[in-house]
């Protein structure tokens, strides 16, 4: 039997005890647990004739979110560590040579994205219903790593992050203190799989016995309508994609089903706040890392005061604490450093060693924030994107979160130029229909000078990566460069 407390445990557990509860909805295919169980004992019987070798990671590099999710829950029935991949990056060379991952699920036309040396099964192979099954699944060691999840990548090229059974089953306890979640509730997951933020929404059902239904993409009409539809209780989206499901469904209220919608990834402004407050929407500001196993504090009563940037308190089996650039303790707005269970192994790298990333256990972000006297954690920034003009130091997520209160801003984002006299020249990517001279006396009437953009960059869209993060890396190069395929001005 899988050990009870990670996720090999939790699906054994669920098709003991739930088996005709829905595990995997993909389009018209449901899965129940039972169901479930009994094809991942047959998928390893027949992938072992093929010589899978679960001593290794085994990575997935597909864009059917169902496959994504059977490759995952295979590994932790096999017992061994998972590594979803990007599809849409061609850089996965450093990536698996840094796991150790010989093994790749992949789809037909993404072979040629990988790198020779690995041994490639199609990702096809999980569609398979074998008539043969092993006799029972692996006893995983629950310190031993059973996901390897990679970083976002906007500062730089993904780094794989160990989270062993410990950490996962860590991770999942302290959400669901804060977020309640049960068998015969629904999560949609419409983030993509190969990002903690995704992935996590299967280890949360997995262990409540709750039902996951997953969509390959996110598209706001179609997710509108999947709420309506399937009695949807829980929802995940970064920011922006709760602004495009909100003008999707004209700012009607919700369905009643929908209990929680987690909202992270990413600055959560007031303005899309007060929005989705005043249309009912339950939403819960959190903020997590991959480093953490997904969620490090969550709000979980919103109040109309609310200010930006609140996350709420920490999980309870975390400890954040504020550092300076040294990592010693301050008490103002410092970088977020997070200690305790569900915090990383470390970053994986060909030897196996642990403890890479971490300072005595713990984990220091560059993330920056600070705590409030009620214990809330407020994240204003990133370190690395703190941009200095005319001698001063500015966070663009604070112009930011200002900007997307001027009225006819759909979205923006602040960036800067090399110049001799400011150093960096701030500049305003905005979306939306607004003219310039009404933005600039906009500025004037409610930003102090520092902060307000010197010029300003009409785009269609702003570069986000699929968890709709900005990528600022290309954001300055688009503005440098003067793209004209991607900037209106």
């Amino acid at each position: 039997m899988a050990d009870p407390d990670i996720p090999g445990g939790w699906l054994a557990r669920a098709a003991a005890v739930a088996s005709r509860h829905p595990a995997l909805i993909t389009g018209r295919d449901v899965l129940d647990y039972g169901t479930l169980y009994e094809r991942l004992g047959r998928l390893a019987a027949a992938l072992s004739r093929r010589g899978l070798d679960s001593a290794r990671p085994v990575a997935i590099l597909s864009r059917s979110a169902r496959r994504v999710a059977l490759a995952a829950y295979l590994g932790w029935y096999l017992g061994y560590p998972v590594l979803p991949l990007d599809p849409r990056r061609e850089d996965h060379l450093g990536l698996l040579a840094a796991c150790g991952a010989r093994w790749v699920f992949a789809d037909p036309d993404l072979l040629a994205s990988l790198p020779s040396g690995v041994r490639r099964l199609p990702a096809s192979a999980l569609d398979e219903v074998p008539d043969r099954q092993v006799p029972a699944p692996t006893i995983a060691d629950p310190g031993a790593v059973q996901l390897i999840i990679p970083t976002s990548g906007t500062t730089g090229p993904p780094r794989g992050v160990m989270l062993s059974g410990h950490n996962l089953a860590a991770a999942v306890e302290g959400a669901r203190a804060r977020m309640a979640l049960a068998a015969g509730d629904i999560w949609l997951g419409c983030l993509p799989l190969f990002h903690i933020g995704g992935l996590s929404i299967l280890l949360r059902c997995a262990q409540a016995c709750a039902t996951v239904l997953v969509l390959d993409r996110f598209d706001a009409a179609q997710v509108w309508d999947v709420l309506t539809a399937r009695r949807v209780t829980h929802l995940s989206l970064v920011p922006a994609m709760l602004a495009s499901l909100l003008d999707a469904g004209a700012d009607a209220r919700p369905p009643p089903s929908l209990k929680a919608v987690l909202v992270g990834g990413g600055a959560l402004s007031g303005a899309l706040a007060r929005r989705a407050r005043a249309g009912g929407w339950p939403i819960l500001p959190s903020y997590g890392m991959s480093e953490a196993a997904s969620q490090v504090a969550t709000l979980a009563d919103m109040a109309a005061d609310w200010d930006d940037g609140d996350v709420g308190p920490p999980l309870p089996h975390l400890r954040v604490a504020i550092v300076d650039g040294h990592g010693r303790p301050t008490a103002g707005t410092g970088r977020i450093r997070v200690s305790g269970p569900s915090v990383m192994l470390g970053y994986a790298d060909p030897r196996d060693t642990s403890g890479l990333g971490l300072d005595q256990g713990g984990f220091t972000s560059s993330d920056l924030g600070f705590l409030d006297d009620r214990g809330h954690l407020h994240v204003i920034g990133r370190a690395d994107a703190v941009l200095v003009t005319g001698g001063e130091n500015v966070h663009p997520a604070e112009v930011e979160r200002q900007l997307s209160l001027a009225p006819g801003v759909v979205d923006v984002a602040i960036t800067a130029r090399a110049d001799p006299v400011w150093g960096d020249y701030l500049v305003a990517v905005v979306v939306g229909a607004v003219d310039e001279c009404a933005l600039a006396r906009w500025c004037r009437a409610h930003l102090p000078s520092p902060l307000r953009p010197r010029e300003f960059v009409f785009a269609d869209e702003l570069p986000r990566n699929a968890m709709g993060k900005l990528e600022r890396r290309r954001l300055r190069a688009l503005v440098a460069a003067g793209r004209a395929d991607q900037v209106r001005r």
